[in-house]
């Protein structure tokens, strides 16, 4: 048991692959939105580590704020 949980408590293998859908089905609300998914883009991000993966971010929340600050004074100017 650890923290509290045993492993009787979760539900056996078979019930969990009686609730997924089979594997030939296919969802068209998710096809329809794949078709326009870059997976390239998904593919290069996740060569990156993840350190590297945060400082891209960084980097990106860096130019948002930028992009922010510069609306909020062109706002100021008006």
């Amino acid at each position: 048991m650890i923290a509290g949980v045993r492993l009787n408590d979760f539900p056996k293998q078979s019930a969990i692959d009686d609730a997924l859908a089979p594997p030939d089905y296919s969802d068209p609300v998710i096809e329809a939105y794949e078709k326009d998914v870059d997976r390239t883009l998904l593919r290069e991000n996740l060569k990156l580590t993840v350190d590297e993966r945060f400082r891209k971010f960084e980097s990106f929340v860096r130019f948002a704020r930028e992009l922010h600050d510069a609306g909020q004074t062109s706002r100021s100017k008006d």
